[in-house]
């Protein structure tokens, strides 16, 4: 079956058909936000190509976003981005029931990102691959629950992740000096506390001495640390390298985001 017809299957109640050819569909959606929002409404144009993948975009007479804009998930053609590899075939029901839900917040999230200029942060997804590495920086962070630092230092350019990182050896597989001070800025604590502790804030009560840094070499979470380093480096660079292929295009910003990395139009 087609990625089309599943599509249909698995069509929500705030999405009208209203018309439908052999590799495309057009849609009125009315997808539902918070209390404090009015309905809006999208008119959209799903096409089937290639190996049965599926790319979703608005009725150019009738657009309400930008037609292309980076920050805004918004791809240089027009589609969408709905998150990694989004237009992959839709190969059952469920995944077409997930790809509704993932247009559905998509929606909700540009209503955001035009009242603020920014990306919802929990639903921040650095472009192309680049989202690979950031998925699993997610991942190790999650465990130590670090999760807001990253996606604040990944999207908001506040925190240990985002300025200046330790330098890569030349092979790049491992990171250089690990007895420089640990880049989270994690400090000793008070001698009461026998072990080194990966913590950024007060040691207990009462204490205001300025703890010395922790070096990277003695930080107990160093591992996790050092991989997320890693990962950024790399999910920066494969991020800039996308965006200098965009810039070649032409492309210029859309004015409506706060720190679009295309340049003015």
């Amino acid at each position: 079956m087609s990625s089309l017809k599943r599509l249909l299957e698995a069509k929500p109640a705030w999405a009208e058909l209203t018309n439908e050819g052999a590799d495309e569909l057009v849609f009125v959606v009315t997808p539902s936000g918070s209390r404090k929002t009015q309905l809006r409404t999208f008119k959209l144009k799903v096409r089937s190509y290639g190996q049965n993948r599926v790319s979703v975009e608005e009725q150019r007479a009738d657009a309400q976003l930008p037609l292309c804009c980076v920050e805004r998930h918004i791809n240089p053609d027009a589609t969408f981005c709905l998150g990694y590899n989004s237009e992959a075939p839709i190969e059952s029901v469920e995944k077409a029931e997930d790809w509704w839900a993932s247009l559905h917040a998509y929606l909700n999230n540009q209503r955001y990102a035009e009242k603020f200029g920014v990306w919802p942060l929990a639903s921040g997804l650095s472009h192309g691959s680049a989202a690979i590495d950031q998925l699993k920086m997610e991942e190790i962070a999650k465990s130590l629950g670090w999760l807001d630092e990253v996606r604040t230092s990944i999207f908001r350019a506040k925190g240990w992740l985002s300025g200046a990182l330790p330098r890569l050896s030349k092979d790049k597989a491992t990171l250089v000096n690990a007895r420089s001070p640990c880049p989270r800025g994690c400090r000793k604590k008070h001698k009461r506390h026998r072990r080194f502790s990966c913590e950024t804030d007060e040691c207990f009560d009462g204490c205001n001495r300025a703890h010395r840094a922790i070096l990277r070499a003695d930080c107990p979470n160093r591992v996790a640390v050092e991989k997320l380093v890693l990962l950024e480096h790399r999910r920066r660079k494969t991020e800039e390298k996308l965006i200098s292929e965009v810039v070649r295009t032409g492309m210029k910003c859309c004015g409506t985001m706060k720190n679009c990395p295309l340049p003015k139009g």
